[in-house]
């Protein structure tokens, strides 16, 4: 690690290894229930590891204020979170209801949709001018994830006429789904550009592209972000329908990670498919390395209630079972009676998870070269070795985060420990499964670095004499271009 020796960067206070770590990790959707400096920071304690900031609501400002927030939260709980901006995307959404109305349509009820900001009982402004030209009498219209369903009886000019076939109550800036039109959409549109340009300037971790359906439009909006100034952006595409389906193959070879938004894909495609999609998405990204989220209505009856319903359970255990890297938490974190508790609720049923994960995959790892090469056959190597000699944990060391994704691809069965020498490459790998990381000071040499990171481990209460710790890492050495480490340590 000798290219990262500098000197005159300031020495900073690190987080403390996790002891006792969930693999899978923790995305939370912050909204009214959890913006406040005490709600961020009990989610932050209850495992939440990446706060999701929707930009399809509120305000630059209120954005702005929220970052600052969170950041500052991690700092006071010494615990690293990523913040990941989600862009609104080609997603076509309802206005903005009177907040002292109350708004609900039923069925047999006629209703207009036109562009427009208001949205009454009457009438349902979009944020869609045109839609009349894209729609035809006998077409559906699903609003708020298909809670509510309309027909088009008539289409003029500027407007449908609707009546309503399921009907339920009704709020501002809910979804909406025309799954029987094909709705022309640019390849960014301009608020997404703008949404991102602000991220970028505040030098958020990640950022999500909302109804991705091709390559082209990560390699545009990665184009942007570089002429921004914001490199190597860590870029998360949401399939949300069945265009992103049909090119997923290239979409995961464009992106860092994969959202599975199984709201929008369970109104845009028959539900009953749903499932076999999240499968698949999962082992298709695993095969490459890439962080799979799993997400939407995870936990859905915790928006109103303190315990979740056994399905939910079973649905998040086998999210967990599955391969998913992450799990999300939306409305239930977001706007929710119990923020708190359904993180906490995720976290045991995500363990009670990983320990029938590892008795699955424990012997059953074989290396195989992936995307990375050599640093995918290691870390599958040092997780093999890991199992037969026992150990205790994996410590890896990596100076942009290479050994540490390798390692979390690997599925490995014991904890893994990173160390950075970047806090914001570590916040990147946030999403990445089974990684428990933190930041240490540069050292000119790896072999100055090792024993002070197994003194962490050690002053962290994470491991004690007799222990054995596999060591990992990529070094540079004289007359090498490339050095690889992988040994065993036995702690004295």
């Amino acid at each position: 690690m000798a290219e990262d020796t500098d000197p005159a960067r300031p020495r900073r206070e690190d987080s403390k290894f996790e002891n006792d770590p969930r693999a899978c990790r923790s995305v939370c959707t912050l909204g009214p229930s959890s913006s406040s400096p005490e709600a961020i920071e009990k989610l932050i304690e209850a495992g939440m590891n990446v706060a999701r900031l929707n930009f399809s609501h509120g305000t630059h400002e209120t954005h702005r204020e929220l970052v600052g927030e969170i950041r500052a939260a991690s700092k006071r709980t010494n615990r690293p979170v990523a913040i990941m901006q989600d862009l609104q995307g080609h997603k076509v959404r309802l206005g903005h209801a009177d907040a002292a109305t109350r708004i609900i349509l039923r069925q047999g009820d006629e209703v207009l949709i036109s562009h427009g900001e208001e949205i009454t009982a009457e009438r349902l402004g979009i944020d869609y001018p045109g839609v009349e030209r894209f729609v035809k009498a006998g077409h559906r219209v699903f609003l708020d994830d298909a809670k509510i369903e309309l027909e088009v009886i008539a289409c003029s000019k500027g407007e449908l006429q609707c009546e309503v076939r399921k009907g339920a109550e009704i709020y501002s800036r809910k979804g909406v789904i025309f799954p029987d039109s094909e709705l022309e959409f640019p390849i960014l549109n301009n608020k997404d550009l703008e949404d991102a340009r602000f991220g970028a300037a505040l030098g958020l971790d990640m950022i999500a592209m909302s109804f991705v359906r091709s390559a082209d439009e990560i390699g545009k909006m990665r184009e942007n972000l570089e002429s921004w100034g914001k490199k190597d952006t860590f870029i998360v595409a949401k399939i949300e329908d069945g265009a992103g389906i049909q090119n997923l193959d290239e979409i995961l070879k464009a992106t860092n990670a994969v959202l599975i938004a199984r709201g929008d894909l369970g109104v845009t495609l028959p539900r009953e498919k749903v499932p076999g999609i999240q499968e698949s998405i999962i082992s298709q990204a695993n095969a490459l390395g890439i962080p799979s989220i799993t997400a939407t209505q995870m936990l859905e009856s915790m928006i109103d209630h303190p315990q979740p319903t056994r399905a939910e359970v079973n649905d998040v255990y086998s999210a967990v079972l599955d391969g998913s890297h992450a799990i999300m938490l939306s409305a239930e974190t977001a706007m929710g009676k119990y923020p708190v508790e359904s993180v906490e609720e995720m976290d045991r049923i995500a363990r009670e998870a990983e320990l029938e994960f590892n008795r699955r995959n424990r012997g059953a790892h074989t290396p195989v070269a992936g995307m990375e090469g050599i640093n995918d056959l290691l870390a599958a190597s040092a997780v093999i070795f890991a199992e037969y000699m026992n150990a205790d944990c994996i410590l890896g060391f990596s100076i942009e985060g290479t050994t540490h994704r390798a390692l979390s691809t690997a599925s490995p069965t014991v904890p893994v420990y990173g160390v950075l020498v970047d806090h914001s490459n570590l916040r990147r790998l946030l999403l990445h499964r089974g990684l428990s990381l933190t930041t240490m000071p540069r050292e000119k040499k790896l072999d100055n670095l090792v024993p002070h990171a197994l003194k962490k481990l050690r002053d962290d209460g994470i491991v004690s004499s007799g222990d054995r710790v596999i060591i990992v890492a990529r070094q540079p050495e004289p007359e090498a271009n490339e050095s690889f480490l992988l040994k065993l340590s036995i702690l004295s």
